[in-house]
C-alpha cells in the first residue's frame, strides 16, 4: 500500500473494474418491473399487504444506514462491497423459499442492511480510486458509464422479465439471483485503497459504533453549520420526496387511464432504456446551465408533473396515454441524471476520513424526510387532482430552496467560507 507504483496500478484496476461491476450490481435487475406482479399473484399478498411492506421498508432503510457505515469502516470498502451482495443473495433466497407478507418484511430488512453497506462502500471506493489529478471529474464520467450500461441492461431484463414471469412466475427472480451471484463474483476483484485504521484487537463492534455514533454528532453539527450542505440537502428533500410520491401517483394514473397491466413492463423497460440513454446528456447540461445545473433539472421535473396534473385533471381517456407517456420520459431523464450529480457534488470537498459519515447524514437526513412526505402523498392520493396539486406545491417550495441555495451552492471553491467546506470533528 505504501509503494506508490503499487497503489497506481490498484487504483486504476479499481477504476477500469468499477463500470462493469455497476452494470450488473446497481440495483436488482428483472425484478422491479415484475415486483408487484411477483408479491400479489405469486404471493398472495393483498395490495394493501405490499403498502405496509413498503412502509417497513423505509423505515428499516433509515436505521439500518448506522450499521451499514460502521460495518463499513470496520471492515474496509471492498469487504463490505462483497458482504452487501452476500446479504442481496440472502434477500433473493428468503423472497423465492419463504411465504407471506411476514417473510418479505424480513427479507427487506436484510436488503436494507446489504444494501446501504455497499452503496456506501462502491462509491467511495470509487473516489478512492479517482480522487488525484482531476479525479473528481473521472469518478463523475466512470459512474455515469456504469450507470448508462445499467439502464440499458435493465430496460432489456424489464422487457424480457414479463414474458418470462408469463412462462413462470419465478424464472425473473432466479435469473435476477444470478445477476446479484455475479456481481458478488466482480466484487471480489476489488482492492482496498486506504487500508483499515480501526484496531481490531483492541475494539469490537459495539464499541465502534458508539464511537462513530459521537462522529456522526459531529457530522450533523457541520452540517447545520455548513451552508453549502444545509442548501444541498434542502434541495434533496424536496426533490427525492417529490420523486418517490410521484413514482407512486405514476402507477396509479396509468391504471386509471387505461393501461393493461401486461403492458407494464414495457413501459417500465422503455422509459429505462430512456435513462440510461439520457446519461450521455449529462455533461453537455452541465456545461450549459454550470451552477444552474440543478435548478434545471428539477424545475423540468416538477414542469412534467404539472403538465401531467393538468391534463388528467381535465381528462382521464386513453387519448392523454402518448402525452402522459412523454412526461414519465422526462421524469426518467431528470432522475437518471439527478442521481450522478448528487453523488459528485455530495462528495465534493470531502476527505477519505469524512466521507462515509457525511454521505449517511445525507442519506438519513432525505431518508427520514421522503418516508414522512411518502405516507402524506399517499394520504392525497385519494383527493382529486392531487397528482396537479403536489405539482403546484412542489414548485412553490422548490422556488423557495433554489432562491436559497443561490448564494450557497455551486459556487466557485474559493468563494466558500472555510466553515461551508472544511469538516473538523466537534466532539
Amino acid at each position: 500500500m505504501n509503494n506508490r507504483k503499487e497503489l497506481n496500478k490498484i487504483r486504476r484496476k479499481n477504476a477500469e473494474l468499477y463500470p462493469i461491476y455497476k452494470m450488473f450490481s446497481w440495483d436488482l435487475l428483472f425484478f422491479y418491473s415484475i415486483e408487484f406482479l411477483f408479491y400479489t399473484i405469486t404471493k398472495k399478498i393483498t395490495p394493501s399487504d405490499v403498502l405496509v411492506i413498503n412502509g417497513f421498508y423505509l423505515f428499516f432503510v433509515i436505521i439500518m444506514q448506522i450499521p451499514a457505515v460502521t460495518i463499513t469502516d470496520f471492515i474496509g470498502r471492498k469487504k463490505s462491497i462483497v458482504l452487501g451482495n452476500v446479504l442481496l443473495i440472502f434477500y433473493m433466497l428468503a423472497l423465492i423459499l419463504l411465504p407471506g407478507a411476514t417473510s418479505i418484511i424480513f427479507a427487506n430488512l436484510i436488503f436494507s442492511l446489504g444494501y446501504n453497506i455497499k452503496t456506501i462502500a462502491e462509491t467511495n471506493l470509487l473516489y478512492d480510486s479517482v480522487s488525484t489529478r482531476g479525479g473528481e471529474g473521472l469518478y463523475s464520467k466512470l459512474d455515469a458509464k456504469g450507470g448508462s450500461w445499467y439502464y440499458i441492461l435493465d430496460g432489456i431484463a424489464s422487457l424480457t422479465a414479463g414474458y418470462l414471469f408469463v412462462i413462470n412466475n419465478y424464472i425473473p427472480i432466479i435469473i435476477c439471483l444470478a445477476f446479484i451471484v455475479i456481481s458478488t463474483i466482480i466484487s471480489l476483484k476489488f482492492k482496498d485503497v486506504y487500508v483499515v485504521k480501526i484496531d481490531r484487537k483492541n475494539a469490537n463492534l459495539s464499541s465502534t459504533i458508539k464511537e462513530y455514533s459521537n462522529d456522526l454528532k459531529s457530522c450533523f453539527k457541520f452540517i447545520l453549520k455548513s451552508k453549502r450542505m444545509k442548501a444541498f440537502i434542502l434541495f434533496q428533500i424536496v426533490l427525492y420526496s417529490l420523486i418517490e410520491i410521484i413514482n407512486t401517483y405514476s402507477s396509479d394514473l396509468l391504471i386509471t387511464i387505461g393501461i393493461p397491466e401486461e403492458q407494464f413492463s414495457i413501459i417500465f423497460s422503455i422509459l429505462t432504456l430512456i435513462g440510461g440513454i439520457s446519461l450521455s446528456f449529462k455533461r453537455p447540461i452541465e456545461k450549459k446551465f454550470k451552477n444552474r445545473t440543478l435548478s434545471f433539472i428539477s424545475l423540468i421535473y416538477i414542469g412534467a408533473c404539472i403538465v401531467i396534473g393538468t391534463v388528467s385533471s381535465i381528462y382521464q381517456g386513453k387519448g392523454i396515454i402518448p402525452i402522459i407517456l412523454i412526461m414519465l420520459a422526462v421524469h426518467k431523464i431528470s432522475t437518471s441524471i439527478w442521481y450522478i450529480l448528487e453523488s459528485k457534488y455530495l462528495k465534493n470537498f470531502t476527505t477519505e476520513d469524512m466521507r462515509n459519515k457525511i454521505t449517511f447524514t445525507y442519506e438519513f437526513i432525505g431518508g427520514i424526510a421522503a418516508s414522512i412526505f411518502s405516507i402524506l402523498g399517499g394520504l392525497l392520493l385519494n383527493v382529486e387532482n392531487s397528482f396537479l396539486i403536489v405539482g403546484l406545491f412542489s414548485l412553490a417550495i422548490m422556488i423557495i430552496v433554489l432562491d436559497y441555495m443561490r448564494t450557497r451552492f455551486g459556487l466557485k471553491p474559493e468563494e466558500y467560507k472555510k466553515d461551508d467546506i472544511e469538516f473538523v470533528s466537534m466532539k
